[in-house]
């Protein structure tokens, strides 16, 4: 049985293409037998534009299929070019297995949107006249209501099945493809006047160059995806799935790059954290990891990051930071979290910090990971839940701050 959403959207849908069907017929203006060759195509190209559109989001595809909607209105007129882009529903449809409600919709939309920048186009080119700027006048009014009146029809059916406002939807769907839009529609407006000028050769020349333009749109939104899945499977190997902190294949691909720059690290280690395991259990445990994490993050940038060193021991990397402001955020780190409530815990679990900057105790990576590590052991040793700053064996550094 279908549910109350579903007859909602497929009554929208009847209703749809009971105006296209009325509104063919009332305005139509029949065709020229004699352009039954430009029809075809014109069919084949609309279908093969249609199948070469990209996703821009996921309600919103772009495509270059607006390019040929003027071109057919001036070549063939409003109802072949309803006829055609109807066609260009139903190949859809079918081709992709979808409901014959959809398919229905689809083609519905398509002609009705058709239709309305046919007959835009019609009246404003008779208010500004026979000439070439009410020529442009026209083919530009007649792309802004197709566009407007394709994604408001698409925006009414997704409002009803999503329980959204329609407006929340026209947002989704024009959104970031609003200017392709433009682009297509105004490339459309071209394919005409190269037409108008040019006649047949006109017509074979721009269809060509539309061609080779979707399947160039294609390449590059097929290297946009690759690069996307690439860039995603790299963060992930990059993450603690756990905590959400980096791992320590992040820190390790830090640790290698060479680099000037200026840069502190706090070295942080949960007090007693085995103890709580063994108390409260690994779950609580672990909800206590992610909350530190959550608590850390918001104590720095976002251009510095919270990585897993491994088990209840976190990095924390502040670029372009020096020691004394490092202090300033450690101290902040670890009065937050002790102000913190975890589950079951009554008391709030208390850490560790170690600080090492760099260039002020060493201008080599490894061994500034390696100070602010004893820093913290140094934190553990004075009575833990506070902060340490590295100092040399002869005592050159302070072991804080003040």
């Amino acid at each position: 049985m279908q549910s109350q959403d579903s007859r909602r959207v497929h009554l929208n849908m009847y209703v749809i293409t009971a105006c296209a069907v009325v509104l063919g017929v009332v305005f139509g203006d029949g065709f020229d037998q004699a352009n039954w060759l430009v029809m075809l195509f014109f069919a084949a190209l609309a279908v093969f534009l249609h199948e070469s559109s990209v996703s821009v989001t996921e309600r919103s595809d772009m495509s270059l299929g607006i390019t040929i909607i003027l071109p057919m209105i001036f070549l063939c007129g409003a109802t072949p070019a309803m006829l055609i882009s109807a066609f260009k529903g139903l190949f859809d449809g079918i081709k992709n297995k979808k409901s014959w409600q959809r398919t229905m919709f689809n083609s519905a939309q398509f002609a009705l949107s058709t239709l309305l920048a046919a007959l835009t186009a019609r009246q404003v080119g008779e208010l500004l006249g026979p000439g070439n700027a009410g020529l442009i006048g026209a083919l530009t009014a007649g792309t802004v209501v197709y566009i407007i009146c394709n994604k408001s029809l698409v925006a009414r059916i997704g409002s009803v099945r999503w329980g959204t406002t329609w407006v929340t939807e026209m947002s989704a769907r024009l959104g970031t493809a609003f200017y392709s839009h433009l682009i297509s529609g105004f490339i459309g407006i071209l394919f005409t006047l190269f037409i108008r000028s040019y006649g047949t050769l006109g017509l074979l020349t721009f269809s060509a160059l539309v061609v080779v333009l979707s399947l160039l749109l294609q390449a590059a939104a097929r290297v946009s995806f690759e690069r996307d899945q690439r860039e995603q499977l790299e963060e992930e190997l990059i993450l603690d799935n756990m905590t959400g902190a980096y791992n320590f294949r992040y820190l390790n691909n830090w640790l290698c790059e060479p680099s000037d720059e200026a840069v502190s690290l706090l070295f942080l280690d949960v007090d007693d954290f085995a103890i709580f395991n063994n108390t409260y259990g690994h779950g609580e445990g672990n909800r206590v990891l992610k909350t530190l994490v959550e608590t850390t993050k918001s104590c720095i940038r976002s251009e510095d990051s919270v990585i897993r060193y491994g088990g209840d021991e976190f990095v924390v990397l502040l670029r372009d930071i020096g020691a004394r402001e490092a202090w300033q955020i450690a101290e902040r780190i670890r009065e937050r979290l002790a102000t913190n409530k975890h589950g079951k815990r009554a008391v709030p679990i208390t850490v560790s910090l170690g600080i090492a900057a760099k260039p002020e105790h060493t201008r080599d990576k490894r061994q500034l990971l390696l100070f602010a590590d004893q820093a913290m052991y140094k934190a553990k040793n004075t009575g833990k839940d506070n902060v340490q700053m590295w100092s040399d064996p002869l005592g050159s550094q302070d072991t804080q701050i003040s």
